[in-house]
């Protein structure tokens, strides 16, 4: 799910999806078809953390699926 205080995401594959395990694909729903990106090691995944890149994550059904994952937040200037 997108929370409105993460600017961006970026996702760091450490594994490869068909080879360490099944499942665990990760999923835009854009209004006119999903995009999916199959995770792969060293792939680096960065979005901006609003509505416009609505994504879902799917259930892994075999092995471990091991993702860097790192939430970019604004603070307020003082805050």
């Amino acid at each position: 799910y997108n929370v409105p205080d993460y600017q961006f995401t970026t996702l760091l594959y450490l594994n490869d999806h068909g080879t360490d395990y099944e499942g665990g694909r990760f999923v835009f729903r854009d209004m006119d078809a999903d995009r999916v990106v199959l995770p792969k090691a060293g792939r680096l995944l960065s979005m901006t953390g609003g509505p416009e890149n609505y994504h879902l994550v799917e259930a892994v059904t075999r092995g471990t699926r091991f993702a860097l994952t790192v939430l970019y937040a604004k603070r307020e200037c003082g805050a």
